[in-house]
């Protein structure tokens, strides 16, 4: 193990008095929000030309990179009428290459993919139990046999996982993942009582796997990001080998943008339906929590909604406006700046937008 360098006393406390020792600047130097043009498959944009005033957008981006506002912000992206018309990366302009981790984003792909796999028969409907599925992982708690696929979804199951305590440790505790889940107590009766946490997505992998045969992250090569033309990517397991289905997918920001933007279009993209969009208007309507769909948040039934992890990571999809919005931030970070901050942008963004 390397040890840190010691400095003398002496030097340390010349750098104070004198005031040589200066904090190293966490901003890159702002250039301006034009997107470059690459050979992603992306139409580049200016705002005009889909309705948005370039001067409010610019004043956007010059508050995400000035130095003491939004430390924990990473990159912001806004396309609009499928063009990209800005993004910038506020810290590193390598982050436009680098995969980003989504945390709980990763839910709502989770969603995609139960919304792709019900028309090859996941499950007969919604309400098909689980103990139907894989009664092998039970225990002899007979009230959890009740448990359906829309408890799972809508986060009530009523089964006993607090993240603060337990996502760390569930992450590398051997054995079944599912079973790990499935043998917590009771804490509600299933399908009555909302409870956000990272354990119960779980239960999905486990469907996958005993009804699909495959991954998370398998299926999501051949029927989410093969058609969407993702072709790199990066989606964490547990010890059993089971992609998480709360979290652990890493993304390129753009490759964020293109999922918000496929979900914007209805479910389709370049002419193939990738998502049933009759599954899109069902998950994101409101069944629990007066703003929870199927893993994903609404603020407006059917038209505005969002993917939403830890650290500020966000695929925001607003149809009344045809635009999506993707933020990411350092995963963890638990700053007021990024939570007030997140809505600073999104309202400059929103004021862009000329009205007709």
């Amino acid at each position: 193990m390397k040890h840190a360098r010691i400095l003398p006393v002496m030097i340390i406390l010349a750098g104070v008095s004198t005031g040589c020792l200066t904090d190293p600047e966490l901003k890159v130097h702002y250039a301006g929000f034009a997107p470059a043009q690459l050979s992603d498959g992306w139409e580049i944009s200016v705002p005009e030309e889909v309705g948005m005033d370039s001067n409010r957008l610019g004043q956007v981006y010059e508050r995400l990179f000035a130095e003491d506002n939004f430390p924990t912000v990473r990159s912001l992206l806004v396309v609009r009428h499928g063009k990209l018309v800005a993004e910038g990366y506020s810290r590193d302009l390598r982050d436009r290459d680098e995969f980003q981790s989504l945390q709980s984003t990763t839910k709502s792909i989770t969603s995609l993919l139960v919304g792709i796999a019900m028309e090859e028969g996941l499950v007969d409907s919604l309400g098909t139990r689980l103990y139907e599925v894989m009664p092998q992982h039970f225990d002899e708690d007979v009230r959890k046999k009740s448990i359906n696929l829309q408890d799972v979804l809508t986060m009530r199951t009523g089964l006993k996982f607090h993240n603060e305590e337990d996502s760390g440790p569930f992450a590398y505790t051997p054995g079944s993942s599912v079973e790990n889940i499935l043998h917590r107590p009771l804490e509600f009766d299933p399908g009555t009582t909302f409870y956000y946490n990272d354990g119960t997505p779980q239960l999905v992998s486990g469907i996958f796997m005993e009804r699909m045969g495959v991954t998370l992250e398998a299926y999501a090569d051949q029927h989410l990001f093969g058609p969407l033309g993702i072709r790199d990517h990066h989606w964490e397991k547990h010890a059993d080998g089971l992609s998480f289905g709360a979290y652990g997918l890493w993304l390129r920001p753009r490759d964020m943008a293109r999922i918000g933007q496929m979900v914007l279009q209805g479910g389709e993209w370049e002419d193939r339906q990738i998502v049933p969009s009759s599954w899109l208007e069902e998950s994101t309507r409101v069944y629990a929590n007066g703003n929870y769909g199927y893993y994903w948040w609404v603020l407006a039934e059917g038209e505005v909604y969002y993917a939403s992890g830890d650290g500020g990571q966000k695929i925001f999809v607003d149809e009344r406006e045809d635009l999506v919005i993707v933020l990411t931030g350092d995963p963890g970070s638990k700053d007021w700046i990024l939570t007030s901050g997140t809505d600073t942008l999104f309202d400059g963004i929103y004021a862009s937008i000329e009205k007709p």
